[in-house]
Parts: C-alpha cells; sequence; structure tokens
C-alpha cells in the first residue's frame, strides 16, 4: 500500500552564537501529491541498493510515470546485477546551500524490469536518456511503495 511520511512540521531556529544572516526554517512535511510533483521535475538522482551485502548508491537519470520511476540501464552494469527485482530507494533533492532552502524527496519501492513494448497502465512510457555514454537499452521501474519528503523554508512570523 502506498504510504506517505506524516511526522509534523518542525521549526529550526537560526543557528545560536553565529549571525550567519541565514533565516529562522520551517521544515514542512510534504504528502504524497507534492512529492510526486517534485520528483517529476527531477532528471537526475541517487538510486540505493546493496551490493554484494553492502550499500550502494549510484547517479542515475529517471523520469516518472504514474507511480513509477523509470531508469536507463545498460547490460552487464551493477544495476542490472544488483538492483533488479529487489527493493531499492531512490532520492533526489535540490537545495540552494548558500540559503539552506530547497526540498528532498525519498522513495522506496520494489524493482522490476520494464521490457520493451512494456506499458504502465495501459500507456507506452517516455524513456528517460541517460546521462552516462554508451548504449541504455534497458529500463529499471521502481514501484513507489514508500515517498517521503520535506520542504526547508523560511518561517513565517
Amino acid at each position: 500500500m502506498p504510504s506517505t511520511d506524516q511526522q509534523p512540521d518542525v521549526t529550526l531556529p537560526a543557528t545560536s552564537g553565529d549571525d550567519d544572516g541565514l533565516p529562522e526554517l520551517t521544515v514542512r512535511v510534504l504528502d504524497r501529491a507534492e512529492c510526486l510533483a517534485l520528483l517529476g521535475t527531477a532528471q537526475i538522482g541517487q538510486l540505493v541498493f546493496t551490493y554484494q551485502a553492502m550499500p550502494d548508491v549510484l547517479p542515475v537519470n529517471v523520469a516518472l510515470a504514474d507511480d513509477v520511476l523509470l531508469i536507463p540501464f545498460a547490460d552487464g552494469s551493477t544495476i542490472e546485477r544488483a538492483a533488479r527485482n529487489t527493493v531499492v530507494a531512490f532520492h533526489v533533492d535540490k537545495i540552494d546551500e548558500a540559503t539552506h532552502l530547497g526540498w528532498s524527496v525519498t522513495v522506496v519501492g520494489r524493482s522490476f524490469e520494464l521490457r520493451e513494448g512494456d506499458s504502465l497502465a495501459g500507456r507506452q512510457v517516455n524513456r528517460p536518456r541517460a546521462w552516462m555514454p554508451g548504449r541504455h537499452d534497458r529500463m529499471l521501474a521502481v514501484a513507489l511503495e514508500r515517498v517521503t519528503g520535506r520542504y526547508l523554508e523560511p518561517t513565517v512570523k
């Protein structure tokens, strides 16, 4: 069953003792619809999986189609050997380093290979373009089972 983390919003005080000019921040928990809207703008993020009994992370291109992430991969790649038919996570964020404002979305779900001619919910899907050189003819799909997100914004007083 799809879920979204429902922790309450939290206000973070401005850094104590430092006058770094940063505003007081509120961390707002995003609902599933907000997370999916932000996720839909992402082109590159981090795929998290287990490889040889150790956690691993790869930067990957991604596209969102309904409630499924699409990630291109190549024959013989680490994704083929480790991330297919397992539970994986995907993380993307856009945070301004100067102001600390921005957002973060993480999803967890079971991955599977989407084969040529397969459709999602009866429709064909657009394949994201791989950012790494070489052929990426295969497609990893990740069902979005758990979706969480946070938005860091200035506190309104």
